[in-house]
């Protein structure tokens, strides 16, 4: 399925759930709690060229990828769409996560939206896809059904989560994680 222009934003204040209307009478629910959304007002209206483009960019990118599924490549989309337009700016929580081997990321440019990535939480791995970059930090979507960061606390699949460039490692052939679970999901 690709992105038409008859998809729209809704949300019911009644209910409290952001939706985007696919064709045919699908929707897709916000992931996100709304603690992690700007407050909402109802609403339905057309997506816009920007969240269209915020769209493709991430689909394109992971649709070219052997390591994820067509499937997760789209819900990966429409959740990093959502987040751009609504989701509120977080705070770096890079305390989760080991600090890279070897120097990955020199700056911004290193890191495009839909690059793949390793984090490592010393419990778990995960393959996260860059969603935004900018001086010092990098917005992390969680690609992985889930992410165990702590005894207490884990990452939901398609969660983003902010992390300084020296905790975010390479994505290669000789350190890759199992990443099966993102051809068959």
């Amino acid at each position: 399925m690709h992105m038409t222009s008859q998809w729209r934003w809704l949300y019911h204040a009644d209910d409290e759930q952001l939706l985007i209307k696919l064709a045919e009478g699908l929707v897709h629910p916000a992931p996100f709690k709304a603690s992690r959304l700007v407050p909402l007002k109802p609403m339905d209206e057309p997506f816009s060229l920007e969240d269209a483009t915020n769209f493709q960019t991430l689909f394109d990118q992971l649709e070219a990828s052997d390591l994820v599924s067509p499937q997760i490549a789209f819900t990966a989309a429409l959740n990093h769409t959502i987040y751009q337009r609504f989701g509120r700016p977080q705070m770096p929580q890079s305390w989760y996560f080991q600090t890279a081997e070897e120097h990955y990321v020199s700056d911004a440019t290193t890191l495009t939206v839909g690059t793949l990535v390793r984090l490592n939480s010393g419990l778990a791995e995960s393959v996260c896809a860059v969603v935004s970059s900018d001086g010092e930090f990098a917005e992390c979507m969680v690609l992985a059904e889930s992410f165990p960061l702590s005894d207490i606390k884990t990452l939901p699949q398609y969660d983003v989560i902010k992390v300084m460039f020296n905790r975010i490692q390479p994505l290669n052939a000789q350190q890759k994680p199992s990443t099966s679970y993102l051809r068959h999901a």
